[in-house]
C-alpha cells in the first residue's frame, strides 16, 4: 500500500523523534572520554604538586629536620590533594563534584592504607594531621574547582 504524498518526508527528513539508535552515542563517548581525561589530569596534577616537595627544598638550599621535613611533605601532599581535586572538579564535563569526589577517594584509601602499614613510623601529630586535612582537602578542592555561573541572569 503506497504512502499518501501528504504523509511522505522530504528526501533525508525524518519523522519528530525518530532518530537512529546510535544518534547521541558520539555525545555520550566524547562525555566519557573527557571525564576520563579529567581524573587523569586531576591524578598527575596531585602527583607532580606531591613531587614538588623533593626537589624543591634542595633548590633553595634548605636542609630541614626530621619535623621539619614532615611538616613540608605533609603541607604538599595537602596542596597536592587539592590540586588534584580542583583538576577533576574544574575540567569535568558533567557532574563536576563527582569527578573531584572520585580523586578524593583515591587520596583518602592512599592515606588510609599508609596510616594502616606505616602510622607507627611516624609521630602522632603527622597522622593525625594528615586525617583530618582529607575532608579539608575535599572542600577546599571543590572550592578552587568551581566554575562561575554560565547564566547570564
Amino acid at each position: 500500500m503506497p504512502i499518501h504524498r501528504c504523509c511522505r518526508l522530504p528526501a533525508g527528513h525524518r519523522r519528530h523523534g525518530a532518530r537512529p539508535y546510535n544518534a547521541r552515542m558520539p555525545g555520550m563517548l566524547k562525555i566519557l572520554f573527557l571525564s576520563i581525561v579529567a581524573l587523569i589530569g586531576g591524578v598527575l596534577s596531585l602527583a607532580l604538586v606531591s613531587s614538588v616537595a623533593s626537589w624543591l627544598p634542595p633548590l633553595l638550599g634548605l636542609s630541614p629536620s626530621n619535623s621539619v621535613q614532615l611538616g613540608w611533605d605533609l603541607a604538599f601532599s595537602v596542596l597536592g590533594g587539592v590540586a588534584g581535586i580542583s583538576f577533576a572538579t574544574y575540567y569535568a564535563p558533567c557532574w563536576p563534584r563527582s569527578h573531584g569526589f572520585s580523586i578524593w577517594s583515591l587520596i583518602a584509601l592512599g592515606c588510609g592504607y599508609a596510616v594502616w602499614s606505616v602510622g607507627a613510623d611516624f609521630p602522632l601529630w603527622f597522622v593525625v594531621s594528615l586525617l583530618v586535612s582529607l575532608p579539608l582537602q575535599l572542600l577546599a578542592g571543590w572550592w578552587f574547582g568551581r566554575r562561575a555561573s554560565r547564566d547570564l541572569r
